[in-house]
């Protein structure tokens, strides 16, 4: 908490740097990008597990978004939370730490526009860690599980969620105001035996860029720009080069690191080359 603390105190100070020193001869936009999955309740006629999807986003999104996009302060359900448990540890104040109301008004605001990591959905429930647990995850009170039909991956956390990406723009759509959202980061990974055909990675863009589409054109999100992780196979955190992400295989046992285009590569060109999704009858452009 401390750490993200100040890290939305460094973002505003960065961004209305920007702001007054260089925007009027760059003319360039400057913003945050939050990761964040989206959460559906595990049984939708659960006002509980509704309730914990609710707590879900708050505590992940919200937690950088509430306070740049809304009031300049976290959200009530983020701090009403922590601070009952804080107290129940016998702590005298809150382990999430208070803004001052100058630190407020400076931080709301500090976007040009919503930049958007996302990859994947979780379905939630409530969940009573005991009173002792110091931890995130104790704070917001909220497990997950997938459904067994969903798709897997090559990363554990990664379910083939399609759905989930239209609700997460609506949800920004609805809760900031509308702002213009560049998606900066989406796409999938494969573990193990290596296959240049990668029909599940087409299979991903395809039905996430047109959860993206109907984003737009059916909930009118304001959606700039979207960007596929990743290019190249590279190295994925704690990970290594165990998961790869790209649309390009690249030969980590070879010195000079050859890149060969997967079958996804040809597709996503397609797509960018069209801007939207090829003519089946006139083939790609």
């Amino acid at each position: 908490y401390e750490v993200g603390h100040n890290l939305l105190k460094a973002h505003a100070e960065v961004w209305h740097l920007y702001n007054e020193t260089y925007r009027a001869k760059q003319g360039g936009l400057i913003s945050i990008t939050i990761n964040s999955d989206w959460a559906e309740p595990r049984n939708p006629h659960s006002q509980e597990d509704i309730e914990a999807a609710r707590q879900f986003m708050q505590f992940f999104l919200g937690w950088f978004a509430h306070p740049i996009f809304k009031n300049g302060d976290y959200s009530e359900v983020m701090k009403r939370r922590v601070r009952e448990r804080s107290l129940a540890q016998g702590l005298s104040k809150s382990r999430l730490p208070e803004f001052t109301e100058s630190e407020k008004q400076r931080i709301k605001g500090t976007y040009d526009y919503f930049g958007l990591n996302h990859y994947t959905t979780v379905l939630t429930y409530k969940v009573n860690y005991p009173k002792g647990v110091m931890s995130y995850d104790s704070d917001r009170g909220v497990a997950t599980v997938t459904d067994r039909s969903w798709l897997s991956s090559g990363s554990l956390w990664l379910k083939v969620t399609p759905f989930g990406f239209r609700k997460i723009l609506r949800w920004i759509k609805e809760e900031y105001n509308n702002p213009p959202i560049y998606v900066t980061e989406n796409g999938v990974s494969e573990r193990g035996a290596f296959e240049f055909n990668d029909t599940w990675r087409m299979h991903y863009y395809r039905s996430y860029i047109n959860e993206a589409l109907k984003a737009v054109v059916l909930d009118g999100v304001d959606l700039r720009g979207y960007t596929a992780w990743t290019l190249m196979d590279n190295l994925e955190w704690a990970v290594g080069y165990e998961e790869k992400f790209g649309l390009y295989h690249v030969n980590f046992s070879d010195p000079a690191l050859p890149r060969r285009p997967k079958a996804s590569a040809k597709y996503y060109s397609q797509i960018i080359n069209c801007n939207g999704f090829p003519d089946p009858a006139t083939g790609p452009h």
